[in-house]
């Protein structure tokens, strides 16, 4: 049997490239090593030398991580996609960035992974937002296999933002498609809305693992428009809880 020089991981991870005959464009990359990556690509006039430009994405909507974008050239072509090689040892961060999701596609997450969020509100507040690496996201996590997904939701959120008294949990249902959808990603994101009393949110260093650097409650559809959310549907849903808040306050 055939030795590859570079061990191979065969997990399905979506990339952003860009080279002036594609513009910038989505695919994934479906074998990747330390000396490359096959690129799954169809319809495309690139030819052996051509160089572009390769950004490894988040796993899923709500990864809000700024990958490193390296230069790769085309190493050879087949019909369905291209084999990039690396052409600088600035590559290796790509490599990096594919070890740490290829750690935290963890068993009994991937393939078929599910994202919850909490969208979670209070009265007079707002709704909840937190802050990472830069950009504003609904708190959630990874649901592993055979956890249920309200109370395991629960807990995330007591764990990493010390609210204990959600309820009136119920899944939000999601007006069109996900900014991103690649089928390969194998990752669909669930939003579920819940009430709170709590005024102020604790971010829980010692039992926090999402990393969330801030937290704020966004209580206008204005507010929602100006802020930098890490996808356009979180900001349309922010926008639309929102608005349900105001008609059920105006009733009340």
């Amino acid at each position: 049997m055939e030795q590859r020089e570079n061990p191979r991981i065969h997990v399905p991870l979506v990339v952003e490239i860009t080279h002036p005959s594609l513009g910038t464009i989505r695919s994934t990359a479906k074998d990747i090593s330390a000396g490359g990556v096959f690129i799954g690509l169809q319809a495309h006039k690139l030819s052996v030398g051509a160089k572009l430009r390769v950004r490894l994405m988040g796993s899923h909507s709500t990864d809000t991580q700024i990958s490193p974008t390296v230069e790769m050239k085309v190493a050879h072509v087949a019909e369905e996609g291209l084999g990039l090689a690396f052409v600088n040892r600035t590559a290796e961060h790509l490599w990096r960035s594919v070890e740490r999701l290829r750690k935290e596609l963890q068993i009994g997450q991937d393939y078929f992974q599910v994202y919850q969020c909490a969208v979670i509100t209070h009265i007079i507040k707002g709704v909840l937002v937190v802050q990472k690496h830069g950009k504003w996201i609904f708190p959630g996590h990874y649901l592993v296999v055979k956890e249920n997904p309200k109370q395991a939701l629960e807990l995330f959120i007591k764990d990493n933002l010390g609210i204990s008294d959600p309820n009136e949990v119920a899944p939000i249902k999601i007006d069109g498609a996900e900014d991103v959808f690649i089928p390969e990603a194998a990752t669909y994101t669930v939003y579920f809305h819940m009430t709170t009393q709590q005024n102020s949110p604790t971010l829980n260093s010692k039992k926090a693992i999402a990393g969330y650097k801030d937290w704020r409650w966004v209580n206008k559809a204005r507010d929602a428009n100006e802020i930098t959310f890490a996808t356009e549907q979180q900001r349309r849903i922010a926008a639309s809880v929102l608005q349900a808040q105001l008609v059920n306050t105006e009733k009340s």
